[in-house]
């Protein structure tokens, strides 16, 4: 059994020197997997996923949320949508062990853009 949750935030960040400071609306979806509960069923209750997830998105700038995720380069780095998607996964595993997958994307549907993390360790480059 996989479980899901999305949820969506609006914030503004640059990837220098590609772009300059503009914003999205970044859809993410956290996926969960492991033992199921008896009664439930579920591998993860999403009434306390939902609930960490107003944390993370905060108020207005204090979390992911209207930020301008830029000023927020000692948790994320470079802001770019790998290290955001990067940054997501450590945050909510941290609470949720048997998170699996986080999915970052932005743009319409139809021309979106986006990434899948899986807690992977980067692949070493190999010589040719």
């Amino acid at each position: 059994m996989k479980t899901y949750c999305e949820f969506t935030f609006e914030a503004a960040h640059s990837v220098h020197p590609y772009s300059g400071l503009h914003g999205h609306t970044f859809i993410a979806r956290l996926t969960f997997g492991g033992p199921i509960d008896e009664v439930y069923g579920w591998p993860v209750n999403l009434y306390d996923v939902e609930n960490y997830i107003k944390e993370l998105k905060g108020d207005h700038g204090t979390g992911l949320d209207h930020a301008n995720l830029d000023l927020k380069q000692d948790e994320i780095g470079l802001a770019s949508l790998e290290n955001i998607t990067t940054y997501i996964w450590r945050k909510v595993k941290e609470r949720f062990p048997n998170l699996e997958e986080v999915e970052l994307k932005r743009g319409m549907p139809g021309s979106s853009e986006g990434c899948i993390y899986r807690g992977e360790a980067p692949s070493a480059h190999l010589a040719a």
